[in-house]
Order: structure tokens, then C-alpha cells, then sequence
């Protein structure tokens, strides 16, 4: 009797246990499946029937170590908004970026003056003031970062100098905490990420798109 209640109470934990395993499991898959889950959101900014100009204002710094990626971003932003936003007219970002060339001082103008000179209902201002692909002051690591403002101009506005709309951007890559070694990723690996990822939160903010429900948790590989 002994021996079969010994076996018994050995039978029942490996049930119980097995069945934790599985529970355990489920619960895994339910976990996995909520953090790669989209959620729909409309435009912070609608731009819907208007003629669009994206402009790129890039510290200084930024420019000498990184050149052409103000005009990289600028191309990539509009040509997103022209394909995802329905009605509008994107003027060519080489129009834009030949207008910014002779107008040195378009900077200081009032800001409906730049709407206006532009021939733009909405002028998307891009103030590129941090670029880095590693981390202050460690150049063996690889830690890509990127923040801007982004200022709304609108041509019919009250306010003839100034925003109508904010938005901080800050985007990261590889997304935090990972942090890469020269060995395991190379620069354009790196410059690459970064940019997309930039370039794909900044011009959500003008239409309607799906976005990660966690993007803490969010694996993009998972997708692929």
C-alpha cells in the first residue's frame, strides 16, 4: 500500500506540474501576443486638402559631422506625408531645399513669411538639434540618438511669427537597453535604424497609422 501511494502522490505532482507548464505556456503566448499588438491612431496634425511644405533647420554641429542628413530626413518626411495623407499637395523637397540655399536668411523671417514665400498652406519645421551614433564621450560603443522639434506654420494663422503646434521627437537605435559594441553592428547598420525610426515618428504625427501598443516591449524583428 505504501509503494501505491507513493506512486500515486508522484503521478499527481507530475500531473500538477505539467499542467503549470502548459498554463505557464499560455500565458507566455497571451504576453508575447500583447506586446507585438498595433494600435491604430489618427494624426496629431491633420494636413488633409492642404499644400505642404517640410523645411529643416540643423545645428550646426550636427550638419559638419553628419552632412546630407538634413536633406535625407526632409526627402523621407515629405515623401511619407505625400504617400499616407489623402488631398495633399507636398511641394518637392529639392524646390524647398533650392529655396533655402538663396534665402539665407529664411531663418529669421517671420514665420508666415516663410509660409507664404513658399507658396505652403503648412509648413512642417524641422529643428534638427541632436544627431549621435554613439554615446558622449565613447566612441566604441554604438548608442544612436535623435531629437527635434517640430513646429507647425500655418499660412492663414492669427499669429504672424510663431507655431501653432509643438511636437517633441526623440528617437533611439538600438532601442534601450541594448547597446552595441564597433564589433557587433557597423555604421551603417546603426545610421540607418536610427533614421527610420525618426523619420517613421515624425510623420505619424500627420496622418492616420498603426503603431506598437508597448513600444517598450515591441520586437519589429518578430514582423519581418
Amino acid at each position: 500500500m505504501t509503494r501505491i501511494r507513493t506512486y500515486l502522490f508522484l503521478t499527481t505532482i507530475l500531473v500538477v506540474m505539467s499542467g503549470c507548464s502548459v498554463i505557464g505556456f499560455i500565458g507566455a503566448g497571451k504576453q508575447a501576443m500583447e506586446d507585438q499588438m498595433l494600435i491604430e491612431k489618427p494624426a496629431a496634425y491633420p494636413l488633409e486638402g492642404y499644400t505642404i511644405a517640410v523645411v529643416i533647420d540643423t545645428d550646426l554641429a550636427v550638419h559638419y559631422e553628419h552632412p546630407g542628413i538634413s536633406t535625407l530626413i526632409a526627402t523621407a518626411v515629405a515623401g511619407r506625408i505625400a504617400k499616407n495623407v489623402p488631398d495633399a499637395k507636398v511641394i518637392r523637397p529639392d524646390a524647398v531645399a533650392r529655396w533655402q540655399f538663396e534665402t539665407p536668411q529664411w531663418s529669421a523671417m517671420p514665420s508666415s513669411e516663410i509660409a507664404k514665400s513658399l507658396g505652403a498652406d503648412r509648413v512642417i519645421y524641422i529643428d534638427l538639434q541632436h544627431y549621435t551614433l554613439t554615446p558622449p564621450g565613447n566612441h566604441w560603443l554604438w548608442e544612436g540618438r535623435c531629437n527635434a522639434l517640430i513646429g507647425i506654420i500655418e499660412s492663414d494663422s492669427y499669429e504672424h511669427d510663431g507655431f501653432v503646434d509643438t511636437y517633441e521627437i526623440t528617437a533611439g537605435f538600438p532601442r534601450r537597453p541594448a547597446v552595441l559594441t564597433r564589433e557587433e553592428a557597423n555604421e551603417g547598420t546603426i545610421e540607418q535604424g536610427l533614421l527610420n525610426e525618426f523619420i517613421k515618428q515624425t510623420a505619424w504625427l500627420f496622418y492616420l497609422h498603426e503603431e506598437p501598443k508597448h513600444p517598450d516591449r515591441y520586437r519589429p524583428e518578430l514582423e519581418q
